[in-house]
C-alpha cells in the first residue's frame, strides 16, 4: 500500500519547511533559504548534530494537531479516528555523497512496529532519485517474508534497487505506506540535499506488541493522537466500573 497525496496549500505543511528553514538560516547566514542546498552551507560532519537541534525545535510544537490538519481525511480513511502516534515526529536530512546516512532495506515490522501502522513520510523539499527513499512493491516484500519465515537464507543486499523503486514528489505532497514494504535509501548522488518527516500512526484497536517487544508498547513508541466521540462515551462507561 502506497499512496501519494498533493496538499500544496496546506499552510501547517508549510510552516513545518519555515520552521527548518529558520534554524539554517540562524546557523548560517549565508543560507539562501533552498533547502536543497543545505549541503552548500553545512558539512556533513556537522549536518547531524544540527539535524537534532532542528528536530528537538520541531518536537515542542503541537506538531500532533498539525499532522491531522494535513492529513486527517486521508489517515481516517485507512485507519479509522481513534489513533494512536509515534511519540517523536522524526527529522531526516540525506545531503548529496554523503555515506553516513544510508539505511540498507528492510521492513520496519522486522525491529517489532506493527503490520497495522501506516507510515507517513514529509518531504519538506523535492524528492527524487538516489536522494529519495525507494520502496519495494508488496508481492517481493512477502516472498522476503515467507523466505526468513520458513528459515531459508536470503541475501537482502543482493535484491536488486531498480530507478522506479525511487519515490518521486515534490515539496506539497505527502506520502503513505505500510512498514511491512521493504524499504529504504542509498547515497544520494544527485546534487540536492532531500529533507523529510516521518512518523507512524495505528489503530488505537490494533494488537499490542508481545512482552518480547514492550518498548514498542502505548506509553513507551506510542501516544494518543486522535479519540472519536463515539469511543471517548464508552471509554467513560467503563470508568464507571458498571460493565466490569
Amino acid at each position: 500500500m502506497i499512496k501519494i497525496f498533493d496538499k500544496y496549500t496546506n499552510k501547517d505543511l508549510k510552516k513545518f519547511r519555515d520552521i527548518v528553514i529558520k534554524e539554517f538560516y540562524n546557523k548560517n547566514k549565508k543560507f539562501d533559504n533552498d533547502l536543497s542546498n543545505l549541503h552548500k552551507v553545512i558539512n556533513k560532519k556537522e549536518v547531524n548534530n544540527f539535524r537534532l537541534h532542528v528536530f528537538q525545535k520541531i518536537n515542542k510544537l503541537n506538531w500532533q494537531k498539525m499532522l491531522l490538519n494535513i492529513a486527517s481525511n486521508e489517515i481516517f480513511n485507512l485507519l479509522g479516528q481513534d489513533l494512536l502516534v509515534q511519540t517523536k515526529l522524526n527529522l531526516s536530512i540525506q545531503m548529496p555523497n554523503d555515506e553516513t546516512s544510508l539505511l540498507p532495506i528492510h521492513s520496519d515490522s522486522w525491529s517489532a512496529d506493527s503490520p497495522f501502522q501506516i507510515n507517513l513520510w514529509i518531504p519538506l523539499t523535492n524528492a527524487f532519485g538516489t536522494n529519495s527513499m525507494f520502496i519495494k512493491d508488496k508481492k517481493l516484500s512477502i516472498s522476503v517474508f515467507k523466505k526468513i519465515g520458513s528459515k531459508q537464507k536470503i541475501n537482502l543486499s543482493k535484491i536488486k534497487i531498480l530507478k522506479n523503486d525511487f519515490i518521486k514528489m515534490n515539496f506539497g505532497q505527502i506520502l503513505i505506506f505500510n512498514p511491512i514494504l521493504l524499504h529504504g535509501n542509498v547515497k544520494n548522488n544527485t546534487n540536492s540535499t532531500r529533507i523529510s518527516l516521518n512518523v507512524r500512526i495505528k489503530s488505537m484497536f490494533s494488537p499490542e506488541p508481545s512482552t518480547r517487544n514492550s518498548d514498542r508498547k502505548y506509553g513507551a513508541y506510542y501516544k494518543t493522537l486522535n479519540v472519536s466521540e463515539n469511543t471517548e462515551l464508552a471509554l467513560q462507561s467503563l470508568k464507571t466500573g458498571f460493565l466490569d
